[in-house]
Order: structure tokens, then sequence, then C-alpha cells
């Protein structure tokens, strides 16, 4: 996916919060780069979703493409920590024979 991304030059969506409220009265080219940033983000957030199991696309449906990655990353950074330390324990567990 971060392939796509970086050709498309949309990686930036997932990697930083992309604002949606320009503030009071802004100037058109702010209007207009964030009206580019929430179009960039709604298509990654569609790819992403696009590429997902349905079981996650119900859980993710109603994230942006931003939120989506991070809640991803900490699911499944805690899932790998906890397969990690029980490899480590099985290991440890072990003895050699004589």
């Amino acid at each position: 996916m971060r392939i796509v991304l970086k050709q498309e030059r949309k990686e930036y969506v997932i990697e930083e919060h992309v604002p949606n409220e320009p503030g009071a009265n802004p100037p058109r080219a702010d209007k207009d780069m964030i009206k580019k940033r929430m179009d960039d983000m709604v298509d990654v957030g569609c790819l992403m979703l696009a590429t997902m199991t349905l079981e996650l696309q119900k859980k993710h449906e109603d994230m942006d493409a931003y939120e989506m990655i991070h809640n991803l990353k900490e699911t499944y950074e805690r899932q790998a920590h906890h397969e990690r330390y029980e490899t480590s324990k099985a290991l440890f567990q072990c003895k050699m024979s004589e």
C-alpha cells in the first residue's frame, strides 16, 4: 500500500493528521489545499478499506486513514509483542538433553 501511496504522492495522509477546518476567512489557496487533502484522505481511506477483510472493514469504516493506520499498528504491535513473549518464554523453558 505504501508503494501505491508514494507513487500517488499521498503517503502523507497516513503519516500526519489532515486538518479539516481552514479557520476563519482563510485565503483561497488554503481552502484549495485543505480540499485537496480531504479528497486525498477519502481516496486513501477507501483504498485501505478495500484491502481489508470484512471484519476489519466494519471496525474501521468510521475512521479516517490516519486513525485507521494508527489503530491497526496499535492492535498488531500488541499482538506481535505477545507472540514474541510467548516464543521467548517457550525457548527459555527448553532444556538441552544430556
